[in-house]
């Protein structure tokens, strides 16, 4: 691909996150460009990915599936549904643009996290981001999700209700980059941690973390929740700010 080729394509597409595709060629991204390096930290720099299978499921233009790759994943499965498949969006065709720029080994496939079985195959690490607040049924995505998981499910979420002790999820409405000329209405979700600690414990997690999100606070939460079959060593990166809340005496 020519550097002519590349930049064409980068103005071409509308991107739903900044990639850095040579050190002078960022994409024009939706999320940007410090707020997914921040995240990415905060997300990975707590585990050992070399050798894993990932699956990074809401990828958007992939830049956590990429990053797996850079930090020594041994296969990375990037899926999205909605900003893949909604007609006259173009984020697929982006992110193979991006996989081409950037030389990466990533597998993509059209996905619906809302119907993953245990025929699909299991992963050691299972992320997403943004699923609540872009599914009708974040609920039944979670049990997708659950399903392929053979370690650890990451998750990166809006969130709402904080001041409530009870498990809840409050609507929310956003308009995306992708689809028509002037976007698309998204309908979706913001839980609660509560909520989430009791889905999560619910689906047979036995242990979940939790952390505010590094740049936006506690607008934005991260979780990790782990199976018991994962090995004891996969806790032993989640320090401060992480906190343990199915078993506070260990935070």
């Amino acid at each position: 691909m020519s550097e002519a080729e590349l930049r064409a394509a980068v103005a071409g597409h509308r991107w739903l996150q900044s990639l850095r595709l040579r050190p002078d060629l960022v994409t024009p991204g939706l999320k940007p460009e410090a707020q997914l390096q921040a995240e990415e930290a905060a997300l990975l720099d707590t585990l050992n990915l070399k050798g894993a299978h990932v699956l990074e499921v809401g990828a958007g233009n992939g830049a956590f599936s990429f990053a797996a790759l850079r930090r020594g994943a041994a296969r990375v499965l990037a899926t999205d549904h909605l900003a893949w498949t909604l007609p006259g969006s173009d984020a697929l065709s982006a992110t193979q643009w991006a996989a081409h720029a950037l030389g990466a080994s990533l597998e993509m496939s059209p996905l619906d996290p809302r119907e993953l079985t245990p025929r699909f195959g299991n992963f050691h690490v299972v992320m997403a981001t943004a699923c609540f607040e872009q599914l009708f049924n974040p609920i039944q995505a979670l049990r997708g999700m659950r399903a392929v998981t053979e370690r650890v499910l990451l998750i990166e979420t809006l969130q709402d209700g904080l001041a409530d002790t009870r498990p809840l999820m409050m609507g929310h409405g956003q308009t995306l980059p992708i689809g028509g000329p002037e976007g698309a209405w998204v309908f979706g979700w913001a839980p609660n941690r509560p909520l989430m600690t009791h889905l999560l414990t619910d689906l047979g997690f036995n242990r979940v973390l939790y952390r505010d999100h590094p740049t936006l606070g506690t607008a934005r939460g991260l979780y990790a929740a782990f199976l018991p079959e994962a090995p004891d060593g996969l806790l032993e990166g989640f320090h401060t700010p992480w906190i343990n809340l199915t078993h506070p005496q260990a935070a």
